[in-house]
């Protein structure tokens, strides 16, 4: 893990990369034009808001905003990449109310287990390549460890994602790594082991399903531009391909799925958007892009030039409101589309 100076270091080189190279021209101060008024298409449009974050970057700065969920105390809690903190947590009007800070260098995953009172942090580190269960007020419950033979010679730990069952089991997504998923009991013994580089390309993001009766594993495999229905023993179940849309993890909101799609041509495009897919995994909206004219082959969707830069996340909220996380965009704060 890097010293506090060399995090320090990276930091303030990050933030000058963002300024100085492909980052679009209004993030170094230049006026950035109005944002389209609404977005997205059919029953799933939004007027964006780009003031909604009210972190003081001066005192916080963060590089990367990568995942965000909202706890049972009503909190938006996001991993970020900063010095100063790992997880921050936003109230409803975008003002941070507190921070969760364990000094780790790439927080990333970020998911909720249980209900209530009940419920826990679980984060995943793909630099340190570490998986801990926090508590909501950030203390360390336990930490997931992986056995040196199940990580090939060569390769890395570098965990992206995990998901929790009903049972308590964890399934913990490798995608940076191994390309594994790693499935651990309630206890964090190591059950099973499945998928590999022959399965997933960036195996980023992962969710437990139960919305078509028995519960199932979707997975995503970002880098080829399609995610996967798995068993909860690890079996293959179908393939769902989103040519063009470089797709995070799989977000349940009803019958829906959403995805961040980062870019879809290069990040340094940042061309990115959301998608939402029916209970069919049809795209019937790409608030961000332009409308999809086929379900076979979305190369063709076109950036709106405004709403997003490299859009990492999407949260929902009780009245369909999106939150939107951003990855390498200039530190530029998350978005939220309020729903129309």
């Amino acid at each position: 893990m890097p010293t506090k100076h060399s995090r320090r270091q990276f930091l303030q080189t990050a933030a000058t990369v963002c300024a100085a190279t492909g980052v679009p021209t209004f993030l170094s101060g230049q006026s950035r034009a109005d944002p389209p008024a609404t977005v997205g298409h059919g029953d799933f449009t939004y007027r964006p808001d780009h003031q909604w974050g009210k972190l003081d970057a001066r005192k916080t700065p963060v590089v990367h905003f990568h995942e965000m969920v909202l706890d049972s105390r009503g909190r938006l809690a996001c991993s970020v990449v900063s010095d100063r903190a790992d997880v921050l947590l936003f109230d409803k009007d975008g003002r941070v109310v507190d921070t969760i800070h364990h000094d780790l260098p790439e927080p990333h995953g970020l998911t909720l287990a249980g209900e209530g009172t009940d419920q826990t942090y679980w984060l995943t580190d793909s630099a340190a390549g570490r998986v801990l269960n926090l508590d909501l007020d950030g203390r360390i419950i336990r930490e997931l460890k992986v056995p040196a033979d199940e990580v090939p010679a060569g390769s890395n730990f570098k965990p992206t994602e995990t998901t929790v069952a009903d049972n308590g089991d964890v399934y913990v997504a490798d995608g940076y790594g191994t390309n594994k998923i790693f499935h651990y009991d309630g206890q964090g013994k190591l059950k099973n082991v499945f998928g590999g580089p022959d399965h997933f390309q960036c195996c980023h993001g992962i969710v437990v399903d139960s919305r078509r009766g028995e519960p199932e594993l979707l997975i995503t495999s970002r880098s080829n531009q399609r995610f996967q229905r798995w068993s909860l023993d690890g079996h293959h179940l179908a393939t769902h391909e989103l040519p063009g849309l470089k797709i995070c993890r799989p977000v349940l909101a009803g019958e829906h799925t959403l995805f961040a799609v980062i870019w879809t041509k290069s990040n340094w495009n940042y061309d990115g958007m959301v998608a939402v897919l029916d209970k069919d995994f049809r795209v019937v909206s790409l608030p961000g892009g332009s409308a999809p004219t086929t379900q076979k082959n979305f190369r063709d969707v076109e950036w709106d030039g405004n709403t997003f830069l490299n859009p990492h996340d999407v949260c929902v909220d009780e009245d369909g409101n999106l939150f939107v996380p951003q990855w390498l965009s200039g530190m530029t704060q998350p978005v939220r589309l309020r729903r129309v």
